[in-house]
């Protein structure tokens, strides 16, 4: 071989890569970087939940609890991963049970629901009582640049049951805690 013939085709090994390999890498990176990204919440919320445990979790209404009451809420805007979007997409082709999108809006609820027994535990609440989850907006569609978009908006909101007050002297009001 001539040099001028392996300089050609380490130019057109280089050119085949940029075409095939570069278009076939990004969605490559963003699986990998969409798995990541599911893993580690799923690994915080395994870690905050169990914190959170020992706040009741009723959905009737307690009608025996001494002590006042408040209002805690959580809420999240969730974006869904990659992984996520590009399944729902094919779903969307195909038909079928988007298990995907489940597992997003499962992900989202559990975020929502610990952001506010978060809330409760900052006001030193005993419990949580009549827990409601409002879904407001699931969006799948186009942004502006083109690329599909999922988001999940959840609002997840409760009575809490706080602890009775000292005779005479009332209790501060609690701060409320900041979001990571």
């Amino acid at each position: 071989m001539e040099p001028g013939e392996v300089v050609g085709l380490l130019i057109g090994s280089l050119c085949l890569l940029l075409v095939i390999g570069l278009p076939l890498s990004i969605p490559l990176y963003a699986l990998i970087v969409g798995f990541r990204r599911r893993a580690a919440s799923q690994q915080l919320l395994a870690q905050r939940e169990p914190q959170l445990a020992h706040l009741l979790q009723v959905n009737t209404e307690v009608t025996q609890h001494p002590g006042p009451t408040g209002l805690v809420h959580g809420s999240v805007a969730y974006a869904a991963d990659f992984p996520s979007r590009w399944a729902t997409g094919w779903r969307n082709l195909v038909g079928g049970h988007a298990t995907s999108l489940h597992e997003q809006v499962d992900l989202a609820r559990r975020l929502a629901t610990v952001r506010m027994l978060e809330h409760a535990a900052a006001q030193e609440a005993l419990g949580v009582a009549n827990i409601r989850i409002e879904t407001s907006h699931i969006d799948m569609s186009s942004g502006s640049r083109g690329r599909q978009s999922l988001v999940i908006d959840l609002l997840v909101y409760g009575t809490a049951l706080l602890p009775a007050r000292d005779a005479g002297r009332a209790r501060p009001p609690a701060p409320t805690p900041a979001r990571p």
